[in-house]
């Protein structure tokens, strides 16, 4: 394929004519301007390259705009006014005795011929200009349409692209490094960023950007008041900036000492998901640019799929902890603390390293919990469950047995060992209920069974734990009853 598709047209017609200047300009609809595409001439002051804007064009403008064929025949009487009616001409042209300049596609492009050899162009002449008009005219349609085939070939491996990082089985941090390294090569950019916030919070931080990117703002919280990523995640608003201000304080993107450049163009994207978290991807180029409606649809639908793609991840991790953690307490619920228990066990015994299993329950909890609304006695769960997990050990395995029992088990100690963590425990029952309910005491009764001198097997533990728990209940009442 030519790489001028216009020339050998232009050429021919030029040949035919015995033409002085004959030459092909398109428009440039976006930034108003006329580009010279294929010419030939034996001036020596038109350049190998025109590019000017409409309104500077000359004859041509009156051409392009109104869509009116000019045919001037005697030219010679407007010699003085020669460089404002062809101003493609550099300077010095002189004694060009007639022009013909007509539209091409209603406006799409003007076709230009000129002659030193006769005072016009003949009805014959006009013709072939004409012909050879609708022939460039269907070559400009074809090769727009190529040129468009050829973007959605490349929106179309870009999409592929993104489909297979999709199913290639990589993480969430893989897979969002492999979108923004498609992203950017997709557009053109030196940088791009993937922004996340938490619901609620005020901070954010930048989960994948590319290689170019100071390491150190990935380790940051930063916080959404400032920065223009902080305003897309404020506003919640697609932001386009053609041209940064480096002059400006508020065209940096994170922080103020960050290590970009603040000139370019900048273009950022909020996706908001389903669970309250929001993401944000954005593009930073060192030069001014500006992307055609297909590519900013191939990125926007791309952001659909990952957002898609982000809330099965978010929401596989919300039915995983709706499965394992008791809804109220946010401990290990019953099932999830037994089978915790079964790998411990299995690890204990592989390693010949302790451990021990502890169940403290709280009485008595059904009287209290008749005086209060369902609500309140929630929220008295929670205060337990907190209580502990403050007092305790973080490497000590906690669950929610019932409502007021908790199962606990110490790593790599014996019962004595562990019974120190637990007399330390001021009675976390008396901090929840104080002076909440009048004349009531809750009271924490504990039992202990440790691998392996009390048992190898869980179907050995628990019941000795349980038997230990009832003893520890019935000495209280037997005392209480002396």
């Amino acid at each position: 394929m030519q790489s001028n598709p216009y020339q050998s047209l232009v050429s021919l017609l030029s040949n035919i004519l015995e033409a002085y200047t004959t030459a092909f300009f398109i428009v440039d609809p976006k930034n108003r301007v006329l580009n010279m595409v294929a010419s030939q001439t034996l001036s020596r002051h038109l350049p190998e390259n025109v590019s000017m804007p409409i309104e500077q064009s000359g004859i041509l403008a009156q051409v392009q705009k109104v869509g009116q064929t000019i045919h001037l025949d005697k030219l010679p009487q407007m010699t003085d006014s020669l460089s404002t009616t062809v101003p493609f001409y550099r300077v010095g042209e002189s004694h060009i005795k007639g022009l013909f300049a007509l539209p091409v596609g209603g406006g799409a492009g003007v076709l230009y011929v000129d002659t030193k050899y006769g005072w016009g162009f003949n009805d014959k002449q006009q013709k072939w200009i004409r012909e050879i008009a609708d022939v460039l005219y269907e070559l400009l349609e074809r090769q727009t349409c190529l040129a468009q085939e050829r973007n959605y070939a490349r929106i179309l491996e870009f999409w592929h692209a993104m489909d297979e990082a999709a199913f290639r089985g990589l993480d969430l941090p893989g897979y969002c490094q492999v979108v923004i390294d498609e992203c950017t090569r997709f557009l053109g950019t030196e940088y791009g960023f993937l922004s996340l916030r938490e619901p609620g919070d005020d901070h954010y931080h930048l989960f994948a950007a590319t290689q170019n990117v100071p390491r150190n703002l990935l380790s940051q919280h930063l916080l959404v008041k400032h920065g223009l990523i902080g305003w897309l995640f404020q506003n919640n608003k697609n932001l386009f900036i053609s041209r940064l201000n480096p002059d400006s304080s508020d065209h940096f993107l994170f922080t103020t000492s960050e290590a970009l450049p603040h000139h370019g163009t900048f273009w950022g994207l909020p996706v908001q998901i389903s669970l309250g978290q929001c993401i944000v991807i954005s593009f930073l180029s060192r030069q001014t640019t500006e992307w055609t409606s297909d590519d900013q649809f191939a990125i926007t639908h791309m952001l659909h799929f990952l957002r898609l793609l982000l809330e099965q991840v978010y929401f596989k991790e919300e039915c995983e902890h709706l499965h394992s953690y008791d809804f109220v307490s946010g401990l290990l619920n019953a099932q999830v603390f037994e089978e915790k228990l079964e790998t411990v066990l299995a690890s204990a015994m592989q390693n010949s390293t302790p451990f021990t299993l502890s169940l403290i329950q709280f009485e008595p909890w059904q009287i209290l919990s008749t005086k209060a609304p369902p609500n309140q006695v929630r929220e008295w769960q929670a205060d337990l469950a907190s209580s502990l997990r403050r007092a305790l050990p973080s490497n000590v395995l906690i669950g929610q047995i019932a409502e007021n029992r908790f199962g606990l088990v110490f790593l790599g100690l014996t019962p004595q060992e562990a019974d120190f963590h637990l007399s330390t425990l001021s009675n976390p029952a008396h901090k929840v209920f104080s002076d909440r309910i009048k004349r009531s005491r809750l009271l924490p009764y504990i039992s202990s069974v440790g691998f392996p001198q009390d048992g190898t097997r869980s179907e050995e533990l628990w019941p000795l734990a349980y038997r230990q728990l009832f003893a520890a209940f019935r000495s209280r009442i037997d005392r209480t009853s002396t």
